[in-house]
Parts: structure tokens; C-alpha cells; sequence
């Protein structure tokens, strides 16, 4: 996933196979300032506004770029994360629930994803190409 465009066909597969009934996306982004700014690697967001006498909300998923670079596990386990807020506002029991229906393999993605985000945080290189596939050891 490189662009927003195939960042919103990929989200909107994983919403309709899972939160079919949930309100629809209106965006889905990547976000360069994301995970800078808010130390957040996704947000979920809903807009209302008053539109004549109805109140309208607009739903928005972004998503940090640095999950352009990263293997498709990772994002997925991301956008996991963020649909699964569409249907529980809190991180209890009912959302990790179903952030595993959603993702059988969520806990063991979140672990390995923090513990390479730590490990860049340290200071280390990336092990991932912008092509997907595993960089070669810096020499």
C-alpha cells in the first residue's frame, strides 16, 4: 500500500467482510505528521455537523506513512485497530475481541510491531525495502 487510494480499497475490504452494518469511511488516509505529532500510529475520527435539521457525521481513518514501508501484516493489524473503534469507543475486553475476530493473529502482530518500532526508536535501520522485502544488513 503506497497510496490512499489503495490504503481506502484495502480498509474498505477488511470493513465489509467484518463491520458490513457499521457507518461508511468517508476518508482513508496516510498521515505523515501521524506519528510524530500524536505518538499515535492511527486515528479514527467522526466529524458531526448540523446539515439542515439532520446531524451528519463524516467517519475518517488515517493512518501513520510510515506503514508504507512496513510488510502488509503490520498495517493490517493497524487498520484492525482503528475499524474495531467504529463499534467500541474503549480498549476493554469487547475491542480486543474483536480486533482477534478481525485478525486472529493481532496480539502476536501488536507485540511484533512494537517491539520493531522500539527497535527503531533505538536507532536501528529499517529491515524493510520500499518494495516489501527484507533490506540487507547495513555494512
Amino acid at each position: 500500500m503506497r497510496t490512499d487510494k489503495s490504503l481506502y480499497d484495502f480498509v474498505s475490504v477488511i470493513k465489509n467482510q467484518f463491520l458490513r452494518n457499521a457507518e461508511p469511511l468517508s476518508r482513508v488516509e496516510f498521515d505523515n505528521k501521524l506519528h510524530i505529532l500524536k505518538n499515535a500510529l492511527g486515528t479514527h475520527t467522526t466529524l458531526s455537523r448540523v446539515q439542515g435539521s439532520k446531524l451528519k457525521s463524516k467517519r475518517e481513518l488515517r493512518v501513520a506513512s510510515i506503514f508504507k514501508e512496513m510488510p502488509e501484516a503490520f498495517l493490517r493489524m493497524i487498520v484492525v485497530h482503528e475499524l474495531a473503534h467504529l463499534k467500541e469507543r474503549e480498549h476493554n475486553r469487547a475491542f480486543y475481541q474483536l480486533c482477534r475476530h478481525m485478525e486472529p493473529e493481532y496480539a502476536q502482530l501488536e507485540f511484533e510491531l512494537r517491539a520493531y518500532l522500539t527497535y527503531l526508536d533505538a536507532g536501528g535501520a529499517p529491515l524493510w525495502s520500499a518494495t516489501g522485502g527484507i533490506s540487507p544488513p547495513a555494512t
